[in-house]
């Protein structure tokens, strides 16, 4: 329920921001909205506001706004004819405007989220800058069930003050030692405020010709250097732009993936996407964030691909036709929509089949 409930709302909130900026965009360019939409099919709710139908529809794999001028008008006599107001009557700069801005408002959000995160945990500085943050001393975050660690007394939440002849090491520096020394391991560790010692015989006796020596415990940093927010911001905003080519490269290959039959772990459909959010939401809330946040700058990076009925093939179309002098012929362009949205939805029929089938594959 609660993996249902976070994946509902990571994509409820992509969309809404996404098409509310399509929304504000228009208005602040006087184009009028006839229709603000949730979803795409049949229409399970609606209701009138400001001069505009909002709507809740019944496949929740997107949006729209419903924007006069973007298709074709019929005159008196039921002809077709190129639309004369609305978008269509604005100039080239304002249509880029009203198309670009829901993705402008996801790289936004998803900057937002992904500096919540670091700022939460910010261990996730190595993900936006590819450096490590900096740390200070170790604690024991997990204690393997029947292992020498349990044995001995260790316990999630101890500071190590001390192994042997190091004081207040870092997770690594404990590991090393750990694993060179050849004689008594003496731990100095904080519990609860009182300090308590122990000397392990170390390695244990009872190790096969060649097995590692094993203590049986996950450390994790006890101190990690707080990111200032300007400083979070900054990184995961240049984190959203360098992610956008490899992004592109990602969404080609799994496409090609997905034509040819094979799966791949380029592209996640809607299957791929609850595992995704289950495995975060076990985790806790900064990777909730970081995924929500990778799921928007994805949502940013298809749209801008130049695929017609995306907002990348109206930006590509409306370019064509300013360049051109004229419109297209009244119904080209709604074809060219037509065709790209059923050749996007095949894409995703594709790949969760794909990934049904990888799900229910037995081994």
């Amino acid at each position: 329920m609660t993996t249902g409930l976070v994946f509902v709302l990571i994509l409820f909130t992509a969309v809404m921001v996404h098409e509310l900026a399509h929304y504000a965009n228009a208005l602040s360019v006087g184009v009028p909205v006839r229709a603000f939409s949730v979803g795409f099919g049949p229409v399970l709710w609606r209701r009138s506001w400001r001069g505009t139908e909002w709507r809740l529809s019944a496949i929740p794999l997107g949006g729209y706004v419903d924007l006069p001028g973007m298709t074709a008008e019929r005159g008196d006599d039921g002809t077709l004819r190129a639309p004369s107001e609305g978008l269509a009557a604005k100039g080239l700069a304002a249509k880029l405007w009203v198309l670009v801005g829901g993705v402008i408002a996801n790289f936004v959000l998803g900057t937002l989220l992904l500096t919540v995160a670091v700022l939460l945990q910010p261990g996730y500085r190595a993900l936006t800058t590819g450096v490590a943050p900096s740390v200070s001393g170790t604690e024991v975050v997990q204690v393997v069930h029947d292992s020498l660690a349990q044995q001995v007394g260790l316990q999630v939440g101890d500071r190590l003050l001390a192994v042997n002849d190091l004081r207040d090491p870092v997770p690594d520096a404990v590991a090393e030692e750990i694993g060179s020394t050849a004689g008594p391991l003496r731990i100095v560790m904080l519990r609860d405020g009182v300090e308590t010692s122990l000397e392990i015989p170390w390695p244990p006796s009872d190790l096969s010709p060649g097995e590692r020596p094993l203590l049986g415990v996950q450390l994790g940093p006890a101190e990690v250097a707080p990111v200032p927010v300007g400083t979070a911001l900054v990184e995961s905003a240049a984190f959203a732009v360098r992610a956008v080519p490899e992004m592109v490269a990602g969404f080609l290959r799994g496409f090609g993936s997905a034509l040819s039959g094979r799966s791949s772990e380029e592209v996640a459909g809607p299957v791929g996407m609850v595992g995704l959010v289950s495995d975060a939401t076990r985790m806790g809330v900064a990777p909730v964030l970081v995924l929500a946040a990778i799921i928007n700058f994805s949502l940013a990076v298809f749209n801008l691909l130049p695929i017609p009925g995306l907002d990348g093939g109206r930006i590509l179309l409306a370019t064509v036709a300013a360049l051109r002098g004229r419109p297209f012929k009244p119904g080209q362009e709604e074809a060219l929509h037509f065709f790209g949205i059923l050749a996007v939805l095949t894409l995703i029929v594709l790949i969760t089949l794909q990934e049904v089938q990888s799900f229910v594959a037995p081994g």
